[in-house]
């Protein structure tokens, strides 16, 4: 099969090994897993047919309803690997009595093929950030969606209590030397989190001036409610009530990249955790 996207690798001095080396990303992650006691959630396997690539969801061991809910994903485009190993690195830094106070929920590796190789698609050549469809209250399916999708949408409901209060999904562009992000809000103007975050990322990146990105408008380094197929936007549509995509340049150092990923997700994490305790 022939791949449409170009592969992307780098070396990480912080982990030691290639940003695509799967065997280490799931060694990091399983220390932390158990360091922190997070329960996993298996949902499926990529290649079915050979038992491959396991999708899992990771939450904290006791859900309380009446703490926030918040989801943080990672590696949905297999070329975008400072976003998981920001989570990883992330996850090394954070207090275990943080989890007291908030229920957090994982996904730290969704395109485990695609990130093995550094390629944006699967190993099916699928996109597995579109066909997250909502429709009439529900998300559904239609012809782009991926393997991926296809095994998220059969836990949507586990996603969306899991992301009440709110999504962060960790992605790159690859091709920019400049920081942005998306963010899904219920407001006519991008919230201070948003901004928080924005400038989160502009401590180690430029700021993307203003102008289009892949079309979307984009104000002080925001893309301020674009609706789209993806997963963040289906899971604000369904009920989230904010969702934030991150999207640090794959132009720049990669551990530059993966501290900025670090620190966004630890940012995000705070928030809620102030939020509760005041």
């Amino acid at each position: 099969m022939t791949q449409l996207f170009k592969n992307y690798l780098w070396h990480s001095e912080l982990f030691n090994c290639q940003s695509n080396d799967l065997t280490q990303f799931e060694q990091y992650l399983s220390a932390q897993v158990s360091r922190l006691k997070l329960q996993e959630k298996p949902l499926g396997f990529i290649d079915e047919s050979n038992q491959q690539y396991p999708l899992s969801l990771y939450q904290t061991a006791h859900i309380d309803s009446d703490k926030p809910s918040i989801l943080v994903c990672a590696g949905f485009h297999g070329e975008e690997s400072a976003g998981p190993w920001g989570l990883i690195s992330a996850l090394e830094q954070l207090n275990p009595s943080i989890l007291e106070k908030i229920n957090l929920s994982i996904l730290p590796l969704v395109n485990p093929s695609g990130f093995s190789i550094g390629n944006r698609l699967n190993l099916f050549q699928q996109n597995p950030n579109r066909g997250f469809v909502y429709q009439s209250g529900q998300v559904v399916s239609n012809s782009h969606t991926s393997v991926e999708g296809l095994i998220l949408q059969q836990s949507i409901a586990t996603l969306l209590t899991a992301s009440e209060h709110g999504i962060l999904t960790c992605h790159e562009d690859v091709l920019l030397h400049d920081t942005y992000l998306y963010a899904l809000e219920p407001h006519a103007l991008p919230s201070p989190l948003s901004y928080q975050l924005r400038d989160c990322l502009g401590r180690y990146f430029p700021i993307a001036d203003d102008g289009e990105i892949d079309e979307c408008p984009v104000k002080d380094g925001i893309i301020f409610n674009h609706f789209d197929s993806s997963f963040e936007s289906a899971l604000f549509q369904s009920g989230s009530q904010i969702a934030i995509c991150t999207e640090t340049p794959g132009q720049q150092a990669f551990d530059q990249r993966v501290l900025a990923n670090r620190d966004a997700i630890t940012l995000f994490i705070n928030h809620f955790v102030n939020d509760n305790c005041q």
